[in-house]
């Protein structure tokens, strides 16, 4: 989607939800409003095979400014690229149970945590000792060193508090 706006009005549901499927989510200077706080929910359900039948999301912003939390469960993985300005306020898979989770934040996007966050791969704007373009707000965003290797299991600080860290 480019332009225009996306709204959710449920504050039960995601907005996204992505079961048994993959699904490709492009969004370009789309207002994007979703009032239960969850853009994403890619998890298995009574769809497929059980064990197989997660969801895979390949999300990618232009210009985007994203509110809400991004969940996944262990069959299911999510791969989201902030580009040109782009902004995410929330959480990524905070409860730790995705299969995998892949994000990429180049130089002129941010991610603003609001509770601590886990990731298998993570390319961002990071220096010897901290992350420019991830703001922590006191939270601590996890991630796996084997998807890793670039931060040899350091500890980098993060904007207005907060940790990047090896799990």
């Amino acid at each position: 989607m480019e332009n225009g706006s996306l709204k959710y009005t449920d504050n039960a549901g995601p907005l996204f939800f992505v079961t048994n499927s993959t699904a490709d989510i492009k969004l370009t200077n789309v207002l994007v409003n979703c009032a239960s706080g969850t853009l994403v929910n890619a998890r298995s359900s009574k769809w497929g095979k059980g064990g197989s039948n997660g969801g895979d999301v390949n999300i990618k912003t232009i210009k985007q400014l994203l509110k809400g939390n991004l969940m996944a469960d262990n069959n299911s993985k999510i791969s989201l690229s902030l580009k040109n300005n782009s902004d995410l306020v929330g959480a990524i898979n905070p409860d730790n149970k995705a299969k995998s989770i892949s994000v990429s934040i180049d130089g002129t996007s941010i991610w603003t945590l609001t509770a601590d966050s886990h990731v298998s791969t993570l390319v961002a704007n990071i220096s010897d000792t901290a992350v420019a373009n991830i703001i922590g707000n006191g939270h601590t965003l996890f991630y796996k060193t084997s998807g890793n290797r670039v931060l040899e299991g350091k500890t980098f600080a993060l904007k207005n508090g907060g940790l990047l860290k090896p799990e």
